[in-house]
C-alpha cells in the first residue's frame, strides 16, 4: 500500500487593490515572504502576512476589465495543485461616497451591483459579520504622499489638509461599480505615478521600466472607451449607496464564480465632507485619494486580524 504523501495547500487571502496608491498603501502593512513575487501571465503577485493572514496581494489596474481578469488569473493559478489556495477575496481601495459616507470614511457593503441596482450581489455573511466587530482609528489628515512610495517618501510627513473630524467606519449598506470604458481594459501608464502607474511604488520588483497592460490595452481603449469613459465620469448612477467605484462589483462576480468568499472594503476619497470645497470629482479624488487608501488599509489589516479565515 503507497502512503498518502499528498501535501495540503496553504490557504490565504487574495487582497485586490486597483491603482498604485491603494497598493502601496497595503504593502506598507505587509510583511513579504522571503521569495514574494510571483508572475502569471503578465499580471504581478505578492506573498506576505497582513494582519496575521496569509496574503496574495496584487494591483489589478483601473476599471472593471482589469479588475475581472486579474481576479480570474489568481484563482485560476493560485489552486491546490500549485501550492497556494485562495480561500477568500478582498478587494480594498477608494471610491465615491454618496449618502452616509464622507470623505475619509470608510465602507464595508453588504452587497454590490454593477449594473446601478438591477441586481445586487451579496458579500460573503461569515466576514461581513466579522467586519461588523470592528474598531479602528481612522486617519483625518492628508498625507503629501504615502510613507511607502519611493520616489516621494520625502513629502509623506508633510500634512495637507485636517478633515476636522473622526472619519467613521460604515459596515453594511450598498455599494455600486460601473465600467466607464465599454468593456475595454484601461490601460496604465509607464511612470503614470500613483493613480495611473502600471506597478506599486513599494512592489519588491519595482521598476520604473515597467509598462505593465499599456502596450495591450492601450489601442482597443482609444476605439472603445476614451468616449465612454469621459461620459461615464460626468454621469452618477441612482441608485442610494455608500460607495461608487469601478471594481468591486467584477471581481466579485468573478469570485462568486469560483465559489471563493468575498468583501469590498472602500476608503473615500470624494463626495460629502470636503473642508476645502473644492468642485467635486474629479479635484477631490486627487487630494484625498490618499487618507481615503491609507483608511481603507487601516480597515483591511484589522479585518484580517479579526478575522479567522483563508491564512490565518
Amino acid at each position: 500500500m503507497v502512503a498518502d504523501t499528498a501535501v495540503e495547500p496553504e490557504q490565504r487571502t487574495l487582497v485586490l487593490t486597483a491603482f498604485p496608491a491603494e497598493a502601496d498603501a497595503i504593502l506598507a502593512r505587509t510583511t513579504l515572504d522571503e521569495r514574494p513575487v510571483v508572475v502569471v501571465h503578465r499580471k504581478h503577485y505578492y506573498l506576505g502576512r497582513l494582519g496575521g493572514n496569509k496574503v496574495v496581494v496584487a494591483m489589478t489596474g483601473i476599471g472593471m476589465r482589469n479588475a475581472a481578469d486579474t481576479t480570474e488569473t489568481a484563482l485560476k493559478h493560485f489552486t491546490p495543485a500549485s501550492g497556494i489556495s485562495v480561500g477568500a477575496v478582498v478587494f480594498a481601495g477608494v471610491a465615491g461616497g454618496y449618502g452616509r459616507t464622507r470623505i475619509g470614511d470608510v465602507a464595508i457593503p453588504t452587497r454590490w451591483t454593477s449594473d446601478d441596482g438591477a441586481t445586487w450581489q451579496a458579500v460573503d455573511p461569515e466576514m461581513l459579520d466579522a467586519a461588523d466587530d470592528l474598531t479602528v482609528d481612522l486617519e483625518s489628515t492628508v498625507p503629501a504622499a504615502d510613507a511607502s512610495c519611493r520616489i516621494c517618501a520625502a513629502l509623506s510627513g508633510l500634512r495637507l489638509v485636517n478633515l476636522n473630524r473622526e472619519p467613521q467606519l460604515y459596515v453594511g449598506g450598498d455599494g455600486s461599480s460601473a465600467d466607464n470604458n465599454n468593456g475595454a481594459a484601461f490601460p496604465s501608464i509607464p511612470l503614470g505615478g500613483a493613480v495611473f502607474g502600471p506597478q506599486p511604488h513599494a512592489a519588491p520588483d519595482f521598476s520604473p521600466l515597467f509598462a505593465g497592460n499599456f502596450f495591450r490595452a492601450v489601442a482597443p481603449f482609444l476605439v472603445r472607451g476614451v468616449l465612454s469613459n469621459i461620459t461615464g465620469f460626468l454621469a452618477r448612477g441612482s441608485a442610494p449607496v455608500d460607495a461608487v467605484d469601478q471594481e468591486t462589483a467584477a471581481a466579485q462576480q468573478v469570485a462568486d464564480a469560483h465559489g471563493v468568499p468575498f468583501l469590498g472594503i472602500r476608503g473615500m476619497s470624494d463626495g460629502p465632507g470636503d473642508p476645502l470645497n473644492l468642485p467635486g470629482y474629479p479635484f477631490t479624488f486627487f487630494v484625498y485619494k490618499q487618507v481615503a487608501a491609507d483608511n481603507a488599509a487601516i480597515v483591511t489589516e484589522a479585518f484580517l486580524q479579526r478575522w479567522v479565515g483563508a491564512g490565518a
